[in-house]
This record gives structure tokens, C-alpha cells and sequence, in this order.
């Protein structure tokens, strides 16, 4: 469900990056087949982010994160439905990442999403 995880680093709005050195909480939700996102945020090139995945679907499934270059930069253990589990990922540069599960055939069947890390905005 590429359009439910837009919104973590979709552009327009409210929410700024966090301070420097500081990590900033995003909430993801997994559901059968689908990542949603609990806000709408900006992540820019850089910035320290822990993601909070909970599953609030009916059967186990995980999160992982990739480059665009498929390397994994993070993954949760195996999240059974109702718990939760943390994920830090530094996003180094811009660009465009992608999110999966990649328990059994959870991929194939659309559990991924794309997002896009912008540069950092300058300062002021």
C-alpha cells in the first residue's frame, strides 16, 4: 500500500525534522498486506528516526528497511499481532527507500511501501 507510507515523508507538512542528534518517534502500524503510518511527516537527509511498528494485524509479520540500492539499513524481529517493536534508522542521504515485510510471501502480495528522504532544508 504505497500511498499509506507516503505520508511518512511526504511533502507539505506541519511536522519539522528533529533538532540535530536527536531521534524522532514515527509510529507505523502493519496490517494484512500494508504499512500505515500514524502521522504525516517530513524526513530529511540526515536525521535519526525510530520507528515504533505495531501489529495490528491478525498474523505475525516485520518491517525492514532498504536503500534504493536494496541494503538493509534496519529490521524488526518477527512482531506477533497486538505487540510492538522499535526500529533506528539513520537516513544518511536523500533519496528514495523502500519498507517490506519479508515473512513468507507478505512481500509479494503488497506489503511494501516507497518513501522518499529529502535534502535538508537550509537554515535560517
Amino acid at each position: 500500500m504505497i500511498a499509506a507510507l507516503v505520508l511518512v515523508a511526504g511533502c507539505g507538512s506541519d511536522d519539522a525534522g528533529a533538532p540535530a542528534g536527536e531521534t524522532r518517534s514515527v509510529e507505523i502500524a502493519t496490517v494484512e498486506y500494508a504499512f500505515e503510518a500514524k502521522e504525516s511527516i517530513t524526513i530529511e537527509a540526515g536525521e535519526t528516526i525510530e520507528f515504533v511498528v505495531t501489529n495490528e494485524g491478525e498474523i505475525d509479520h516485520e518491517m525492514e528497511v532498504l536503500t534504493d540500492a536494496s541494503r538493509r539499513l534496519g529490521k524488526t524481529d518477527r512482531i506477533a499481532p497486538g505487540a510492538s517493536e522499535t526500529l533506528v534508522v539513520t537516513f544518511e542521504e536523500a533519496g528514495v527507500y523502500t519498507v517490506i515485510c519479508d515473512i513468507d510471501d507478505h512481500r509479494s502480495r503488497g506489503q511494501q511501501a516507497e518513501f522518499t528522504v529529502l535534502e535538508p532544508a537550509e537554515s535560517s
